[in-house]
């Protein structure tokens, strides 16, 4: 095969060696430029690049300790191969392990041999460039997407700090009304959002909403949520939206007005003023609010409705429960469903209901129930939260 023509450099001091050299690569399209001391070749290495350098063993000033930790040094990527005979074949050893490529011994019959080593050195040597260039590259790749990466998770930290700060106190009572939740995120941001508060006309509004898709997506909604939430409070007069149905279809047309590629399902809940009564309203909340009397076993409230912020004709319904001296409501985001063991969607519903009944709603007792402090993975944000009225 050929071998690719370029500047092949002989150090060497013996002319014989000069000769029998250039007759070996006679037509290989090398130019064979001789140097024959350590200082001419490291002269020449500074105003060139040549393809290869043979290094005759043989030069009575060669010490391969020496004279290759100087060419290392200064040609860290250039082929080298040793040119040996029997006097100093010792000689190898010490030179490969200094870092010369391969070896050649004198004298050589065909010039085949040194044509094939000289090509495979030359290859060699580019494949390892090749390598070392690519990792270099993927190492500078991996740096700054770890750069980014940091940049990203301190970004996500300061946007959990920020949501963190827009959740309710829990618990937080409100006269005989205790509310209550949790919130594991999948991800560092939740794109599951809780909040209760009193209206201007004394009612108690909550509401738990679970926006499509994790991380800062849906963690943003959670907080646009909230900025309508306040918004309907400061200008509640004049808005004049007072049923649990019409809020939501308000916060469906104020959804649509941002564009967002999320959409949002919600189940919203109104204490009248006296604690008597829930009105509540469900834009496709799933697993459905489960409501636990107290001379009555758990059972779901009416779901129904499309989620917020797809279209704008949706219609939402608003259903009244009367309410005991003592009960208890038990929300959850749909992310539970994930970490139950039971096989099919029915089940994990009657499951919750169980759960509710034996529990008495209770949250703490709810979350080891359903082994939230053992689970290291989860892959889907999940909320749980309480509501409970005691005589």
């Amino acid at each position: 095969m050929k071998v690719k023509s370029g500047e092949l450099l002989l150090l060497s001091e013996a002319a014989d060696t000069q000769d029998e050299i250039r007759g070996l690569l006679d037509g290989s399209g090398f130019d064979v430029v001789d140097v024959a001391t350590e200082e001419d070749c490291l002269a020449r290495l500074q105003g060139s690049r040549p393809e290869i350098l043979l290094v005759s063993l043989a030069s009575f000033a060669i010490n391969p300790e020496s004279t290759f930790a100087t060419l290392r040094q200064q040609s860290p990527r250039l082929p080298i191969v040793l040119l040996a005979d029997a006097s100093t074949v010792h000689l190898v050893v010490a030179g490969l392990k200094q870092g010369a490529d391969d070896y050649l011994m004198l004298p050589l019959g065909d010039p085949a041999i040194m044509h094939y080593v000289l090509r495979d050195t030359i290859q060699r040597k580019r494949e390892l460039k090749r390598r070392l260039n690519n990792e270099k590259a993927l190492a500078k790749t991996n740096k700054m997407l770890l750069e980014s990466l940091q940049q990203l998770e301190q970004d996500q930290q300061a946007g959990f700090r920020v949501q963190q700060g827009l959740m309710p106190d829990t618990p937080l009572m409100f006269d005989n009304l205790t509310f209550e939740h949790v919130i594991h995120p999948s991800l560092i941001l939740s794109g599951d959002a809780i909040d209760y508060f009193e209206l201007p006309d004394q009612r108690i509004l909550f509401y738990i909403a679970d926006v499509s898709g994790h991380g800062a997506a849906g963690a943003i909604v959670t907080v646009v949520l909230k900025g309508l939430f306040q918004q309907l409070v400061s200008e509640y007069e004049m808005l004049s939206i007072t049923a649990a149905n019409d809020i939501l279809s308000w916060l469906n047309e104020e959804l649509l007005k941002v564009h967002l590629e999320q959409h949002v399902t919600l189940f919203l809940g109104l204490i009248s003023e006296d604690r008597k009564a829930l009105d509540y309203s469900n834009a496709a909340h799933f697993p459905g609010t489960i409501f636990a009397g107290t001379d009555q076993g758990a059972e779901y409230l009416e779901l129904g409705g499309l989620p917020l912020g797809i279209m704008a004709t949706a219609d939402y319904v608003e259903h009244t429960l009367p309410l005991p001296k003592s009960f208890t409501l038990v929300m959850f985001s749909d992310g539970v469903f994930e970490i139950m063991p039971q096989v099919d969607l029915q089940t994990k519903e009657k499951h919750l209901v169980s759960l509710v009944n034996c529990t008495g709603g209770e949250l703490d007792c709810l979350a080891e129930k359903l082994g939230l402090s053992d689970v290291t993975d989860i892959p889907d944000d999940i909320a749980i939260f309480t509501v409970t009225k005691t005589g």
